[in-house]
């Protein structure tokens, strides 16, 4: 099972789409998986989507910007040139919360939020780690990122989130899902003992937040009418999502030691509160309009 999808509420629905699709270039889906409400929209974004679910009287229930928060940090695309694309974003308005700099790892990140204020990074090259786990995996982001033109366009990349025991995640993601860790990146000179560990998630990326430093608790609420970053889909990817089943899925996530979440059938949590829903992948076509 891998990531699928990133959730993100907003309070205008229109408004958001002309943000993901007229500034980030993304494509509505042509056959979105499963019904599509009113207040909900599918977004093709590359290797997995983003759905959009509108909450007009919704903010973003004690979410804050720092990353000793635990829970979900931001959803990451990648580009052909940071420098550049931020330059496009900026002379649309965007203003950026971070960035645009060479990061830890060689690689030029910018941080910017959407108009519900959902964190959103870019991100180009291929990262350069303190440490390789999987030489194969990390083999596979250097070809791709000599592949990706200059002027190539936001895809998702990963998704990041803050924990409190990285063994703790690491043995849930890692030994009880099967996502296979590329590597990991130290931040020289974070008095908080910042350290990112990167896994294989299906075709994206989750990125774990780890401290020295304490964490602060997760404030995600199910029941709360939350904008921003609310949570992430999670299912098998390829061939293997053609017999697919959410209940199953939502099953085997628990069996893994994910925590129901009580009225939400498909809805689990893992050991740091992130929200996961069971879900099947989106199919790879995606409309013109």
């Amino acid at each position: 099972m891998g990531i699928t999808y990133a959730e993100i509420g907003c309070r205008n629905l229109s408004a958001s789409l002309d943000f993901y699709r007229g500034m980030l270039g993304l494509r509505p889906l042509a056959d979105p998986p499963g019904p599509t409400p009113p207040g909900v929209a599918w977004l093709d974004a590359g290797p997995a989507g983003i759905r959009l679910v509108e909450r007009p009287d919704g903010d973003l229930a004690g979410g804050e910007g720092d990353d000793l928060q635990r829970g979900i940090r931001h959803v990451g695309f990648r580009v052909g040139s940071v420098p550049r694309y931020a330059e496009r974003l900026a002379d649309a308005g965007v203003e950026f919360t971070l960035g645009p700099f060479q990061a830890p790892g060689d690689v030029w990140i910018a941080f910017f939020r959407d108009p519900d204020g959902a964190n959103l990074e870019i991100i180009d090259r291929h990262l350069t780690y303190t440490t390789v786990v999987s030489p194969d995996l990390a083999e596979e982001e250097r070809r791709a990122a000599a592949r990706r033109g200059p002027d190539a366009g936001p895809s998702f990349d990963h998704v990041a989130i803050t924990v409190a025991d990285l063994d703790r995640t690491l043995a849930f993601y890692r030994d009880r899902l099967g996502y296979r860790v590329i590597g990991g990146l130290d931040q020289p000179g974070d008095p908080r003992g910042f350290r990112i560990h990167f896994l294989r998630a299906g075709a994206a990326v989750l990125e774990i937040f780890s401290f020295t430093a304490p964490t602060t608790d997760n404030p995600w609420d199910p029941d709360r009418p939350r904008v921003g970053l609310r949570r992430i889909g999670i299912g098998p990817y390829g061939t293997a999502a053609d017999a697919a089943d959410p209940a199953e899925l939502a099953a085997r996530l628990r069996e893994a030691g994910a925590t129901p979440v009580p009225g939400h059938d498909d809805l689990v949590t893992d050991p740091d509160g992130v929200p996961l829903c069971a879900h099947v992948p989106r199919p790879q076509a995606s409309a013109e309009a």
